[in-house]
């Protein structure tokens, strides 16, 4: 069989073909009868290649039945396995949101209670707080569809500039080398996590975000125009635009979404 379904992630359609990944053992199922399958690799037999394919644990008497019917899966047959699979992800998300972020390799949320008794009764900052708002919700299309693939090439490739930018270039090695699992779709998650953080129903989740990422002492980290330039000025609004976004985007690409997700 060519496909089985990830029980982890709302039951996504694995391809043989892009299955070889540690997160996957023990989580892959026939998508017709429901049995447990394992991936059997791609391999030569009398000098002919033969691709990987997924075997039934046991002998059932629906395997010949189930090779059919996946045979024939269809691209809508496939697209509607991919939507129900985001569905039941996006549920989780929307329950337990702010538990993953946490999980992030870009960002320490940790001093967010101590962050939020500090700022609460500051007009100022908690006005600060309402324009980061408004540059997320503004810029949703270009941190889920341009910044988060772009970032994701660069650290998945390994490139330094990212993590010596951010001084986390150890902790993004790090991540990419223990994310055992298909790239693409990590990052397609991540895209998806992202668009339901920055709906209008997260709100909230983003508050406490922003109460950490926009207190001047982290902004200082990164850039200290960021803390000395005019609030009022282009150049800043500039700045604070392309740090807020980048920020995200940098969070959402380093959750392990598949080892995380249930």
């Amino acid at each position: 069989m060519q496909y089985a379904l990830l029980t982890k992630i709302g039951g996504e359609l694995i391809e043989a073909s892009r299955a070889d990944y540690q997160d996957y053992y023990g989580f892959l199922k026939c998508p017709e009868c429901n049995e447990p399958v394992f991936l059997r690799q791609g391999h030569l037999r009398q000098r002919k290649q033969i691709k990987a394919s997924f075997v039934h644990h046991k002998a059932v008497p629906e395997i010949s039945a189930c090779e059919l019917r996946i045979g024939k899966y269809s691209k809508e047959d496939i697209e509607a396995f991919a939507s129900k699979a985001k569905k039941q992800r996006l549920q989780k998300l929307n329950i337990s949101m702010w538990k993953y972020v946490k999980t992030n390799m870009a960002v320490n949320f940790k001093d967010y209670d101590k962050l939020k008794t500090q700022t609460k009764n500051v007009k100022s900052y908690q006005g600060l707080l309402v324009y980061a708002d408004n540059c997320l919700t503004n810029n949703v299309e270009f941190i889920v569809d341009n910044l988060i693939p772009q970032i994701g090439k660069v650290i998945n490739n390994k490139n330094a500039a990212v993590g010596e930018i951010m001084g986390l270039l150890d902790k993004f090695n790090s991540f990419v080398n223990d994310l055992k699992s298909d790239w693409l779709l990590h990052e397609k998650i991540a895209k998806e996590a992202a668009g339901l953080f920055l709906s209008p129903q997260m709100k909230e989740i983003r508050y406490r975000a922003l109460v950490v990422l926009c207190y001047p002492k982290n902004m200082e980290l990164l850039n200290r125009d960021l803390v000395e330039l005019n609030m009022q000025s282009e150049t800043w609004n500039k700045l604070f635009t392309n740090y807020i976004t980048l920020q995200i985007a940098l969070v959402f690409i380093s959750i392990n979404w598949i080892k995380l997700l249930p």
